[in-house]
């Protein structure tokens, strides 16, 4: 996934005297109905084969420029309504989920149509794959793990990056782990477009960069959702002022330091500033937000310069190594060496840096192995996966051959899953041994005893994702809280 910054907007459409766009949500205009739909009867393959915080946007290695509607996403068969057979409302109040989930949003080889893939993160055996309609992709997927919920918020669009100028349908589902199937509980196509990889999600509610339109003008602004009720999300009214620079990165932690089950949480929109010479060197600006039932801008601080792509993710979980919920942050400066910086949410001023043993130019993503006490991130043209301990800055490479792309971690195996979508299509036609990589889903069963020991042993045994699915966002369910064990 290459273009890691896209621009776009939204429109509006008028029923009656309520916009049902964006700003009619902000308003509190009433929603669409058909919540309830059962996607196995709506898919073109017939649904179900038996054979899982966000940070730093991207774009995607294989971004298509087919084209977008206001309607992107919707299906032209429904299935049944959920809850039908078990007599309640699935996806509201929900028990903690004990199962691990790893749902990968793409396209198959040929690129020509959308597919949502689950994945069980023992096996990677493919519990269900869901072709979506002609010229739809998936835009973005989140988790919401939070009590009672359990629930994925998946944007469907013409094209993977989301068309600039277009809406895109976001949809409300639960996966259901006794027959696996993906059950909908709520779809609407007047949502603003995401940025991929800035999916943010607090206590009752939804952020992410994305874009409106401004006196004709393309912007890049902040979307956020109230989703206490998922079955009516609708925005909370903020402007981003971006005048400084554009919106890079996005965290968010749930609730305060003194409450974590409090409404919303704090944000952390990374901010890139002053940008001068060749490469490109940056200054990365961390403007911290707290949300509830409005939005309320903080101090904007300074973390450090860098060059590429600044990488950001927020921890999810603590143990015994790391006993607080912490922002980090991993940049490379002009000379290309790596640094850790960790930093308290509410307060990005006080951002320590650990220097890394790694050096890299082109850094792509990174996810937080909280049980583990360890960030692991990757680098595209080194073709790496690189682990640091959180606690100390010890660090290890692991070379995979391929360019490093997307990873995300994986609670209940403990394991770090790295995708790759190849940017050409040579894999096809190569032979069995030339070494060319199609698509994959690697894991990484990453683990550390000791704030200088660590290891990154791939696991092969036992594990046999689908090898068809050319990966554009890869998302885990994690539960909150979650134990580590």
């Amino acid at each position: 996934m290459a273009d890691k910054k896209i621009r776009g907007g939204h429109a509006l459409i008028a029923v009656g005297t309520c916009l049902l766009g964006f700003i009619a949500y902000a308003a509190g205009c009433s929603v669409p109905d058909r919540n309830y739909v059962n996607d196995t009867g709506g898919t073109s393959n017939g649904g179900t084969s038996n054979g899982g915080s966000a940070g730093t946007a991207h774009g995607g290695s294989n971004a298509t420029n087919g084209g977008s509607s206001a309607n992107a996403g919707a299906t032209n068969a429904e299935g049944g309504e959920a809850g039908a057979t078990s007599g309640g409302q699935p996806g509201m109040n929900r028990g903690v989920p004990t199962k691990g989930l790893i749902v990968v949003g793409g396209t198959a080889i040929d690129q020509t149509q959308g597919v949502i893939s689950v994945v069980e993160p023992i096996t990677g055996k493919e519990l269900n794959k869901e072709t979506l309609p002609v010229r739809t992709q998936v835009a973005a997927i989140a988790y919401d793990g939070a009590p009672k919920k359990d629930v994925w918020y998946v944007f469907i669009a013409g094209a993977f990056p989301a068309a600039a100028d277009k809406t895109v349908e976001l949809q409300v589902r639960y996966f259901d782990d006794v027959d696996d199937k993906w059950i909908t509980l709520y779809k609407n196509p007047q949502y603003p477009p995401p940025i991929p990889g800035t999916l943010t999600v607090l206590n009752d509610r939804l952020a992410y960069l994305s874009h409106a339109v401004v006196a004709g003008k393309v912007t890049e602004t902040l979307t956020v959702l109230d989703t206490s009720d998922v079955l009516a999300p609708k925005a909370i009214p903020y402007t981003l002022d971006n005048t400084a620079g554009p919106a890079v990165t996005l965290i968010g932690t749930r609730g305060t330091a003194a409450d974590r089950k409090s409404v919303g949480g704090t944000l952390d929109v990374g901010i890139s500033e002053n940008c001068s010479g060749m490469p490109k060197i940056c200054e990365l600006h961390i403007l911290p937000i707290s949300v509830a039932d409005s939005l309320i801008d903080g101090q904007e601080h300074l973390i450090a310069k860098y060059q590429g792509i600044p990488l950001a993710a927020a921890g999810r979980a603590v143990n015994a190594r790391q006993k607080t919920l912490q922002d980090f942050f991993v940049l490379s400066d002009a000379a290309g060496a790596v640094s850790l910086y960790i930093t308290d949410p509410d307060a990005p001023e006080a951002a320590s840096p650990v220097p890394a043993p790694q050096t890299a130019t082109d850094l792509y993503d990174l996810t937080i192995a909280d049980c583990q006490t360890l960030g692991i991130f990757t680098a595209q043209s080194e073709n790496v996966l690189d682990g640091l301990t959180l606690d100390f800055g010890a660090g290890k490479s692991l070379d995979l051959g391929r360019e490093g792309q997307l990873v995300a971690y994986e609670p209940f195996s403990g394991d770090v899953i790295a995708a790759y979508n190849p940017p050409t299509d040579g894999f096809i036609t190569a032979p069995p041994d030339s070494g060319v990589h199609g698509p994959e889903l690697t894991a990484v069963s990453v683990a550390s005893t000791g704030i200088t020991n660590l290891s990154l042993p791939v696991r092969t045994k036992g594990w046999a994702p689908p090898s068809d699915v050319r990966a554009n966002v890869v998302t885990t369910r994690y539960p909150v809280p979650f134990t580590c064990k």
